[in-house]
């Protein structure tokens, strides 16, 4: 029997937040990038600077919880950033912009989701911030006080993680930050 979750979190703190997740790296690199980058603005990191970033912190926060670390996923990885990119150039903040291919349409189009599949589960966290709440570490703070994305992150079905990051904001020219998406997925074949 297939199984079939999808849960989209949308995240828009008061003063600008956001989130995106992280490439599967060392161990040794992983500790040094939640400090390493964790507190750097969203204009000053690199995508693979917030992705690295990203990633351990949602790692970090997964493994206090008693869950197991999301790995990387090519797939997931290029459904995140390609969202991430759209949200910022069509200045829209949501799962689904006008014109844009749902989630789950989104999954299938880089061959995530696929015929076959006896049981999957999906989610997204979007989020953007701006100036010291444009961080990792201010992103996953917020993530983790807001119920939808705190059990998205959380969620011990889950085992693999895509994320998409992108400088500047949403909200078009004149806002600075960074916008982000972080996709969670399993799947059984």
């Amino acid at each position: 029997m297939a199984s079939r979750a999808v849960r989209p979190a949308l995240l828009v703190p008061p003063a600008l937040l956001a989130v995106a997740l992280a490439a599967a790296v060392p161990a040794s690199a992983r500790s040094s990038a939640c400090t390493r980058f964790g507190g750097t603005g969203a204009q000053k990191l690199s995508r693979i600077q917030a992705q690295r970033s990203i990633g351990c912190l949602l790692n970090r926060a997964r493994r206090r919880h008693g869950a197991r670390r999301l790995r990387a996923n090519g797939r997931l990885e290029r459904a995140a950033q390609g969202h991430t990119e759209y949200m910022r150039r069509h200045h829209c903040f949501s799962h689904e912009c006008p014109g844009e291919p749902s989630f789950l349409a989104r999954l299938k189009r880089v061959h995530y989701l696929l015929g076959g599949l006896r049981r999957w589960k999906v989610a997204e966290n979007i989020g953007w911030g701006g100036g010291p709440h444009s961080t990792p570490k201010a992103i996953v703070r917020a993530w983790m006080h807001s119920a939808g994305h705190r059990a998205n992150i959380l969620d011990r079905d889950y085992r693999q993680l895509g994320i998409g990051f992108a400088p500047g904001s949403p909200r078009g020219k004149g806002h600075s930050g960074g916008t982000f998406t972080t996709d969670f997925g399993l799947r059984r074949r």
